[in-house]
């Protein structure tokens, strides 16, 4: 465990010395400024607009992030033949893999952090900082998420190269992201044989769904019919089917 949490440190210091972190903070502040000149020209609660524009904020950024420097964390090593003294000391390659996906897990974690004290900073202004705690199941949940986009970044960087990588990653999201509502929208007008093969693809592919209860917490639905056990069970057990095919596919992979 402590070479796998040495690897995670060097993972997330070499992120934070690209200024990965910055990004994190001047998206959020251009997002939330946006929210603020929203909340001038439209009719309705600013603290709403303010809520909800700023945790859409946190889910995208941290899945960009997530996804364009997780798809290069390993072919870059890769590539300058950083790696080959790395798994050179009694380091192995699962050891490395997962040192990676917990480096990037850090990074992540501490994004959200920035900017959920940021979207706190503009609650505080408009007279709701108390709304915060509402939100924690929801920051907690899209941090599920985008570990969960981590893990896929990671198995990507592990065999392609990062713009295949990129494609694979983002088609994931994507999926994920709308699956629930294709679903709903094929079961109500097309036939059954079609609702059927739908119904079994939507226990293949990924359903984001299971972490979207943003819409609730801001419109005071609370968490109805939302379930955080099954949310940390999905996103759990997402992360190590993906991690063990991506140590399994790095074992195999022959490095030049």
């Amino acid at each position: 465990m402590g070479k796998i949490l040495l690897v995670a440190r060097y993972t997330f210091l070499e992120m934070v010395r690209h200024k990965v972190l910055y990004a994190f903070v001047f998206f959020a502040f251009f997002i939330l400024g946006l929210g603020v000149a929203i909340t001038q020209m439209t009719i309705g609660e600013p603290l709403d607009i303010i809520s909800d524009i700023g945790l859409g904020t946190i889910e995208i950024f941290s899945t960009i992030i997530a996804i364009f420097m997780g798809i290069t964390i390993i072919q870059k090593e890769i590539s300058l033949r950083t790696l080959h003294p790395l798994l050179a000391r009694p380091l192995t390659r699962p050891q490395y893999i997962l040192g990676k996906f917990f480096g990037m897990l850090l990074l992540t974690l501490v994004g959200i952090f920035f900017m959920t004290i940021i979207l706190w900073v503009m609650l505080y202004f408009y007279g709701g900082p108390e709304r915060m705690t509402v939100y924690l199941p929801s920051l907690y949940t899209i941090f599920l998420q985008t570990a969960l986009v981590v893990s896929v970044a990671v198995l990507c960087s592990s065999f392609v190269e990062p713009a295949v990588g990129a494609m694979f990653t983002i088609s994931f999201y994507l999926i994920g992201a709308t699956s629930y509502n294709l679903v709903y929208l094929i079961n109500k007008q097309s036939s059954d044989l079609l609702k059927n093969i739908v119904n079994f693809l939507r226990y293949i592919l990924p359903d984001f769904s299971n972490f979207n209860i943003k819409d609730n917490l801001v419109y005071g639905r609370g968490l109805e019919n939302i379930s955080l056990s099954f949310a940390t069970l999905y996103a759990a057990a997402g992360i190590l089917i993906v991690l063990a095919v991506a140590v399994i596919a790095f074992n195999k992979k022959e490095l030049n």
